[in-house]
């Protein structure tokens, strides 16, 4: 399986085109390792057309969005795949009501569905970082009282 590393949105837009893509896509990532079912443990199932997995012995259907940011989502799983995208390969913050515009949902599940990608983002801790590291531009100081934001009157870059 190829896991998808750019950074150029045409090539996102070339790789995942449709819900199906995306969906396979994620089914290929969750069901790597083996088929196990969740309820009785038999690793052996069936395999449907719309990427779930159904076990042999229990009949026990798995999706391929069950325990990941994509479940339930309400709108295309699509859209769900480019906000990630945007938010993981942009710079600047992206406000729910941009993304809501501009994906066509409303500004309170793209606020919600925003939230869950953050969340995801957040580092672990297991992951630290080592060796060298190249800083732009930092603050020293902390804190000022009686300020709001960002003060720099007496901390220095």
């Amino acid at each position: 399986m190829d896991i998808f590393k750019g950074q150029e949105l045409l090539a996102f837009c070339e790789r995942f085109k449709t819900d199906d893509d995306c969906r396979s896509y994620l089914a290929e990532l969750v069901f790597s390792d083996s088929c196990k079912s969740k309820k009785c443990e038999y690793t052996k199932c069936q395999i449907r057309k719309n990427h779930t997995r159904t076990c042999n012995k229990c009949s026990h259907t798995q999706s391929a969005t069950n325990n990941t940011l994509f479940h339930k989502v309400k709108f295309g799983l699509r859209k769900a795949f480019f906000i990630c995208f945007e938010m993981a390969t942009t710079t600047k913050g992206r406000s729910a009501s941009y993304t809501g515009v501009q994906y066509g949902i409303t500004e309170n599940t793209a606020g919600l569905f925003m939230h869950k990608v953050r969340e995801a983002m957040k580092p672990s801790g297991n992951n630290p970082i080592a060796g060298r590291v190249n800083v732009d531009e930092f603050v020293v100081g902390g804190k000022e009282t009686g300020k709001q934001g960002i003060s720099c009157t007496s901390k220095k870059k």
